[in-house]
């Protein structure tokens, strides 16, 4: 009986927290770079995004974000993602959060256009070379797109500007397969 008690009890803590914050929105947008952590030469690539955030409670915090992270030697992302945010109060309009979160990336590469020069055709009587080989492609693209999914870990800063205005700065470990990376925003949102 005891166990039922607490749970109970448990539950309408949990449900009363729950409900103190029920409301609390916020949506924004992002601006940043992405160094990419993978060898020698690799893209940094700058981006810009939107978010919505949900406090749940008190100190938590759910966040959806998109973002698009602009071609850099050959290399373009774009980011669905799910972050939790647990909100750590410093100062009375200052708060830092730790975070983590899943998502889905699609990686665009371009590759280089090759281009197969003309060729010059023997003079052969009575056969049309040029008909038989006009068909053929001149220029190869190389590009491709690989799908990941992505896991974030991270921490950020948030200071209120206004009653309805806050502005962030993020920085995060994005693992995704082959392509780890360093995200660090900028941001604003609007508290409705």
């Amino acid at each position: 009986m005891k166990k039922v008690f607490f749970a109970l009890c448990l539950a309408v803590a949990g449900f009363s927290a729950a409900n103190a914050q029920e409301g609390q929105m916020a949506a924004g947008i992002n601006i940043g770079v992405a160094p990419s952590l993978e060898g020698e030469g690799s893209p940094t690539n700058f981006g810009i995004g939107a978010k919505f955030q949900y406090n749940v409670t008190d100190p938590i915090r759910v966040e959806a974000d998109v973002e698009y992270w602009f071609k850099s030697k050959g290399i373009s992302v774009f980011d669905i993602s799910a972050n939790v945010h647990y909100l750590i109060p410093i100062i009375d309009n200052l708060r830092i959060y730790p975070l983590v979160g899943i998502g889905y990336a699609n990686c665009h590469f371009s590759g280089m256009d090759i281009d197969i020069p003309e060729i010059n055709l023997p003079d052969i009587p009575g056969v049309d070379l040029s008909g038989m080989l006009g068909s053929l492609e001149r220029d190869i693209d190389t590009s491709s797109n690989a799908s990941r999914f992505l896991f974030n870990i991270g921490a950020g800063a948030e200071y209120d500007i206004t009653e309805n205005l806050v502005a962030n700065f993020e920085f995060k470990y994005q693992y995704l397969k082959d392509f780890n990376r360093m995200p660090i925003q900028i941001g604003i949102a609007y508290k409705f």
